[in-house]
């Protein structure tokens, strides 16, 4: 499918506000980063009502230290048995937090009717690989804290987009190693990062000029890694895979630099024997899921898709 009207435009006027910015020698910081993240939001629509939304957080011990963990909670309707959603936000493993991502959550709990958990773990460069995942591993592993008074069948699902997308999928891969151990039986992979050694064929077709640029996911990742981390072996992509990973359902989008990740990634999924599902997000490039006011229906759609799939395991297809 050809790119989507709205991202044409979109992109004809970000792409020479781009190329003026690289001319000028202008540089990137974290801080840039987190508010241009953050500035997507003026494309959202009016935020869902959910019956009730309360913060609290996770407090673990990490080698003698206490780490504090903030989450937001979504209950869609008090006092009736739901399944649970852990909600893991992207944005390079070093933007975005529970408020640039309350529309999504929002979202997901409005659409699935299922408790859904936002979990704000530590970002880089501050905190640099793998603090971000522990956290959000430790939350994980302490939804029943988290969930005191709530009503909840028990049963978990996740939903993650881009860099929340590949701690999900780190947290599936070290389990089937396992060296760790998660509850989920069904999760989302929204554009998901899934290769940090970058070798995927889609950075050469989509690095440049489609929103999320080769060099700005180059500059994300020396953020995130040390000098010494070995980033092939930490990337998803890589497995190892088992027959027991969650069910996953992968959505990437047609017109995005880690398309190609996202497809070897399901298939090796298949490969080892796990349930893995794959439907393109046709017409759309990364991140669209912040952009509901140019692409309304494709919006609605994505979240069709997810709430079918952890009501019945089905999956439909992008049109």
């Amino acid at each position: 499918m050809s790119l989507h009207p709205a991202f044409e435009a979109y992109l004809a006027e970000l792409n020479p506000l781009i190329a003026a910015a690289r001319a000028a020698g202008v540089e990137s910081t974290p801080e840039s980063a987190r508010a241009a993240l953050a500035g997507l939001n003026q494309y959202a629509l009016p935020a869902v009502e959910v019956a009730q939304v309360f913060d609290s957080a996770v407090e673990y011990d990490d080698g003698g230290e206490t780490v504090r963990v903030p989450v937001r909670v979504y209950v869609p309707a008090p006092g009736e048995p739901r399944d649970v959603v852990f909600f893991v936000h992207g944005g390079g493993h070093m933007a975005g937090d529970l408020d640039v991502y309350d529309y999504s959550a929002r979202r997901v709990a409005a659409a699935t009717g299922m408790v859904t958990v936002s979990v704000d773990y530590r970002r880089s460069p501050e905190a640099r690989f793998p603090l971000g995942l522990t956290d959000a591993y430790q939350v994980l592993r302490r939804l029943d804290d988290v969930l005191v008074g709530v009503a909840t069948t028990g049963r978990v699902n996740a939903v993650a987009d881009s860099g929340g997308a590949a701690k999900l999928a780190s947290i599936a891969m070290r389990a089937a190693a396992g060296e760790w151990e998660s509850p989920i039986a069904r999760q989302a992979l929204i554009y998901p990062s899934l290769d940090y050694a970058m070798g995927g064929a889609s950075f050469a077709a989509f690095g440049q000029g489609y929103f999320l640029e080769a060099a700005r996911v180059a500059w994300y990742f020396d953020h995130y890694f040390s000098d010494g981390d070995d980033r092939a072996a930490a990337s998803p992509v890589t497995g190892p895979f088992s027959a027991d990973m969650p069910e996953t359902l992968v959505i990437p989008a047609e017109y995005d630099p880690l398309l190609s990740e996202a497809e070897e990634y399901v298939a090796r999924m298949r490969a080892a024997g796990a349930r893995a599902e794959l439907v393109v997000a046709e017409g759309m490039i990364h991140a669209f899921a912040f952009f509901e006011a140019l692409v309304p229906r494709d919006i609605e759609r994505l979240y069709e898709l997810i709430a079918q799939f952890f009501a019945d395991g089905t999956v439909g297809t992008w049109n």
